[in-house]
């Protein structure tokens, strides 16, 4: 029994059929090994938990928990003691001492319960060895001997806690070895001795290999409309070769992502096995051909949006389909004002199997109409690609793009060219200005890769993602010409099993050549910059630099209106326009707390994030003094996140520590104080424009 520290509470006399559990806690004397959230799918009481007065007040909303009941029985207690006994000596502690303390509060007839668990030394692992049906050397084929050797050592060298759970997976990791060599059926299983003086203890590993087989066919059942080589191609594994099961479950992954596959299952039936060599068998159901589809979502710069989906899946026979999708983001009740639209048509036909199961291609025409902070323009062209892919996280893209876009406003003045607005703005003379053409051709040539390895894909909390970008435009049809060098990475770092770390890091360049240094030095570098719009890197919003709207991070310029009053025409601004760089810099630290009774899908998280976005080519600088905006920019803040299958729901609130000199000041007036020549210093500060609401929803790398 391990000594229960007394306390002044209410007599536990007063507890009755009504009484409930305010909290369960667990306390450790001395050093603990097994993580307390495992220990809570042991028991069976339960607690309310915190914020009881805002879930009864919300507990309506899906994403948010009811108090619900949860009555406190004294025999569950002791059952639930129990069960933590058995759960530790099954890990392999077999001195765990577990008992509870109890304090109830008579006046809302509540109880909070502490268990209080002394763990005592762990069964170690002493020796281990590997045998055969015959108590021998375990028979696997000539050249499997040496990494069959291999493996086992490994094995042995492991050392520390021996419990149930490191035998079954030792089992595991021992059939899994052989059936990936060939040996569809292996069993094994592992006897353990354990000396309870010293702690220790000795495991014996029996292993029957069975036969090693070759796939002798493949065959496929459950096909309506998809040849069966259309699916047996997506193997990696086919007749003639070793079988393997861990290339054929990544087929079997792989086959499901298709669009015509609803379903796909292997198995190799022990009667078909001969000597030498079994049949694989493949069973799948389909989708059906056609798929109408709906989306909606909410972002904080969009606003509403929605994506209405048609897909043939099944085009022109086989696997390959054909997609047309219409996307709207609507601009209604966006966060940040004036809030970005953009309407967008596209059809792509996906072939899936391109020469090989790891390479797909896809490609097709849209249009497009936007309205952001860059322009308000039309689009149309073609985009396609070609990937190589060995798993989502793991890919190398090469793409090409080719379009037409006609530029009806630049978003840095309404109806504005260069020559009216720089002057306007007393940033350049009028006759050295430049002009700047209405009519934006593209013809870029894109390599993108991706590496990394996640715990989960939708709400990671360990791994790492890498993704580079080379982007290139090809000679005759552009308007601009440059080489875009771009490299991001994420880090998710697990602290305990409550708390992590995000860890954030980008860096990009752009360096621009022919017709896009033709004409510089001869004109603005405001005009030449602006000619890399499309492409010039921004920073700042919901999954960037939190604390500014988005793309508002480094240099930006007052958007101005005409205003016409009594016949007279005046100036204003309701927001700012990004200018861009050809440099960008960004970083985030960011740390993930579980939020106390609202359940474990809920976090809090803290975070700083940097960014900076620079112009190093002194051909298209600015050199507008206080307005080139390129320092670096930090901000800080506090968010609330909620996990979903398809990612988590995020709402952010980020603070600037350091603003520039215009993300303090109303747009309008500075505005006027550049019209009037004066420094935009001379505007007052408003601190409110610190604040920056965010919200977001998706995977968060």
């Amino acid at each position: 029994m391990l000594p229960v520290p007394g306390s002044a509470q209410d007599a536990l006399t007063g507890i009755g059929a009504n009484t409930q559990v305010r909290s369960i806690a667990f306390e450790f004397l001395g050093k603990h090994t097994l993580p307390e959230s495992d220990l809570r799918k042991q028991i069976a009481l339960t607690a309310r938990g915190g914020l009881v007065f805002l879930r009864k007040l919300f507990g309506w909303l899906p994403m948010v928990g009811p108090v619900g009941v949860h009555p406190f029985d004294p025999l569950d207690l002791q059952r639930d003691v129990v069960r933590l006994r058995r759960h530790y000596h099954r890990s392999g502690f077999l001195d765990a001492g577990v008992d509870y303390r109890v304090r109830y509060d008579a006046e809302d007839d509540l109880v909070k319960v502490t268990f209080l668990v002394q763990e005592g030394p762990p069964v170690v692992l002493r020796a281990m060895r590997f045998v055969g049906p015959d108590s021998g050397g375990v028979p696997v084929a000539p050249e499997l001997v040496r990494p069959f050797a291999g493996f086992t050592a490994g094995e042995r060298e492991e050392r520390g806690r021996f419990g149930e759970g490191e035998r079954r997976a030792l089992v595991d990791r021992t059939t899994r070895w052989l059936r990936n060599r060939g040996y569809p059926f292996a069993t094994a299983q592992a006897d353990v001795v354990i000396d309870t003086v010293a702690n220790q203890v000795d495991v014996t590993v029996r292993v029957e290999p069975g036969i090693r087989a070759r796939v002798r066919e493949i065959a496929v059942s459950g096909n309506e409309t998809v040849p069966a080589r259309e699916l047996t191609r997506q193997l990696p594994v086919g007749p003639g070769d070793w079988y393997d099961a861990a290339a054929l479950e990544q087929g079997r992954q792989q086959l499901s992502q298709l669009n015509i596959v609803r379903l796909a299952l292997l198995n190799v039936p022990r009667e078909s096995a001969d000597d030498s060599s079994v049949v694989v068998r493949l069973r799948v159901a389909e989708n059906p051909s056609h798929l109408l589809r709906g989306e909606a979502g909410l972002a904080s710069s969009g606003g509403l949006m929605t994506r209405l989906e048609w897909t043939d899946r099944s085009f022109l026979g086989g696997v390959r389909s054909l997609t047309v999708s219409g996307t709207a983001q609507t601009g209604v009740v966006a966060l940040e004002s004036p809030a970005e639209r953009r309407y967008r048509l596209a059809l792509t036909v996906f072939q899936p199997y391109v020469g090989s199961r790891l390479v797909s291609a896809a490609g097709g025409p849209f249009f497009e109409y936007r309205d952001d902070l860059r322009d308000r323009s039309q689009a149309f062209g073609f985009e396609g690609s070609l990937v190589l892919a060995q798993s989502p996280l793991r890919s190398v893209s090469l793409g090409y793009t080719i379009s037409h876009r006609k530029v009806l406003d630049y978003s840095f003045g309404e109806g504005l060219a260069p020559v009216d607005y720089l002057p306007l703005l007393n940033l350049a003379d009028s006759a050295e200005v430049g002009t700047l053409g209405t009519t934006i051709n593209r013809s870029v040539l894109t390599l993108d890769g991706s590496w990394g390895r996640l715990d989960q894909f939708a709400n990671p909390r360990e791994g790492y993602v890498v993704r580079p970008r080379v982007e290139v435009t090809l000679p005759g049809f552009n308007s601009s010409e440059y080489l875009l060098l771009d490299l991001g990475a994420t880090a998710f770092v697990p602290l305990t099993s409550g708390f992590g770390l995000t860890l954030r890091a980008g860096a990009g360049r752009i360096v621009p050549f022919g017709k896009s240094v033709a004409r510089s030095g001869s004109e603005s570098p405001f005009v030449s910059l602006l000619r890399l719009r499309d492409v010039s890197f921004t920073a700042g919003g919901t999954r960037d630099v939190r604390g500014w709207g988005s793309q508002l991070v480094g240099p930006k310029l007052p958007e101005v209106r005409r205003v016409s009053s009594d016949g007279a025409t005046e100036f204003t601004a309701d927001r700012y326009s990004p200018i861009g760089g050809l440099a960008r810099a960004t970083g985030t630290v960011e740390l993930q707390v579980p939020v106390p009774g609202l359940g474990e899908k809920w976090r809090t998280f803290l975070f700083l994030d940097g960014g900076r976005v620079w112009t190093p080519d002194s051909r298209f600088a600015l050199d507008a003094g206080e307005l080139d905006q390129d320092k670096l920019y930090l901000g800080t803040g506090i968010g609330l996140g909620y996990e979903t299958v398809v990612g988590a729901v995020q709402l952010a609130l980020g603070y600037k520590l350091n603003p520039s000199p215009l993300d303090l000041r109303d747009p309008a007036e500075v505005l006027g104080a550049l019209v009037a020549g004066r420094s935009p210093e001379t505007v007052l500060t408003d601190s409110r424009r610190r604040l920056q609401l965010h919200f977001s929803i998706g995977a968060t790398f």
